[in-house]
């Protein structure tokens, strides 16, 4: 899903209502209340987008971090697999005690546990993604409606 044209929409739909409801022309349609109330749902939808826009922004970064340690935890159990390979084929020889060799196969062992826990943390950074980008889009919504509701309170073509 492309976020991009769910940057920054708010803040342009915030200033043209602004702008709008400032005018002279507008002075005539509605009362101060409700032009407060509309103003109020917009800002409110503004909030609400540039917060889903954070938490967006942290879920992505939380992934990206995420798979770097999969890249360095991978590496790490490949290395650890080929020293206890190389102390397997030693001790074959005679060369080194059963207890290296077991010490060996404990550090692959936890190289491959850390593999696994950081896959682990990337499917929960991708949920977590998943759940930033519903938030977003149901912020876009809510200033969608905040949006429509200023247009039919100051109406689709004000004379100014």
């Amino acid at each position: 899903m492309n976020m991009t044209s769910l940057r920054y929409p708010a803040p342009w739909l915030l200033a043209i209502a602004l702008c709008a409801a400032a005018t002279p022309a507008l002075a005539q349609e509605g009362t101060p209340g409700q032009r407060a109330q509309v103003q109020a749902r917009l800002e409110t939808a503004v909030s609400a987008v540039q917060a889903a826009r954070a938490s967006l922004d942290s879920a992505q970064a939380k992934l990206a971090t995420a798979r770097s340690h999969l890249d360095l935890a991978d590496q790490g159990r490949m290395d650890a697999e080929k020293q206890l390979a190389g102390t397997e084929a030693q001790a074959a020889r005679g060369k080194v005690t059963r207890e290296q060799v077991d010490a060996d196969r404990a550090a692959a062992d936890a190289a491959t546990a850390a593999v696994t826990a950081v896959r682990a943390e990337i499917n929960a950074a991708q949920a977590g993604l998943t759940a930033s980008q519903a938030k977003l889009m149901s912020a876009k919504t809510a200033v969608d409606a905040a949006a429509a509701s200023a247009s039919a309170f100051l109406g689709d073509a004000p004379a100014g």
